[in-house]
């Protein structure tokens, strides 16, 4: 029995935390993947859209925990591109593209490939002594966050298959794209209640979370959309005003 005395006890790391949200997001991706192989196709997107909620969570709880890491930021970049890269590609491939032969494997392809370039774009140029103001391309997880509600969204209103192909070809260009833009979204999270209190937004933060409760097989698409479209035109506009302020004459 002596020579167990000196085996060192293991020590729970308060690092492990937010990296253990992070393992569980990957299982929900991971869970994600096998049911779009067996079929389930509502099953693997709420599995994503879980995975999207986590992913909300684990950079708070670290945060919290002062348990901040660059292993934990790589390992992040890691899930999302297996929750919100090939999960979702996965899905809308076997629902809708598997009978447009290559068109359909490019397309599929397209949640891979951007979400990969947007990773790769954010954490070369992060910096860990600036702080985040905005997010520049469609986060991930929102892209990943639209593309499940949209599954959920079709499938609930009955939507006809050759207009729910259609529709989905269409949403995956379109955040694809967004992806790798370089239109800047807003970093704060709405849900967050610093966020709600700071902004004295109560009204809008309760709102939004009584809709993702009672009417989830809407709310997750709709306010998706709705997020992508506010940092289009809050881009847009930003734009338009930096424009007329480079075209006035100096005095």
């Amino acid at each position: 029995m002596s020579q167990f005395r000196h085996v060192r006890r293991i020590r729970f790391s308060r690092i492990l935390i937010p990296n253990i949200v992070t393992a569980i997001a990957i299982f929900a991706g991971y869970l994600a993947i096998l049911m779009a192989f067996q079929g389930q196709y509502i099953a693997s997107a709420s599995f994503i859209l879980l995975a999207c909620l986590l992913d909300m969570v684990d950079g708070r709880v670290a945060r919290m925990f002062k348990a901040t890491s660059e292993f934990g930021v790589q390992f992040d970049s890691l899930a999302d591109m297996v929750n919100y890269g090939v999960a979702p590609a996965l899905i809308f491939y076997f629902l809708y593209f598997k009978d447009w032969n290559w068109i359909g494997i490019a397309l599929s392809f397209l949640p891979i490939c951007c979400a990969a370039i947007r990773l790769a774009r954010f954490n070369e140029e992060a910096d860990p002594n600036v702080a985040i103001t905005h997010f520049v391309g469609l986060p991930t997880t929102i892209a990943a966050l639209v593309l499940a509600g949209f599954v959920i969204f079709a499938h609930d209103n009955h939507i006809p298959p050759e207009t729910a192909e259609r529709q989905a070809a269409l949403l995956l260009g379109i955040t694809g794209l967004l992806m790798i833009s370089t239109v800047q979204y807003e970093k704060s999270n709405i849900l967050s209640l610093r966020y709600i209190r700071k902004t004295r937004r109560v009204i809008t933060g309760t709102i939004i979370v009584c809709s993702l409760v009672f009417f989830p097989t809407v709310a997750f698409f709709a306010w998706g959309l709705l997020y992508i479209l506010y940092g289009l035109a809050r881009s847009g506009i930003r734009t338009i005003l930096e424009g007329r302020e480079d075209n006035e004459p100096e005095e």
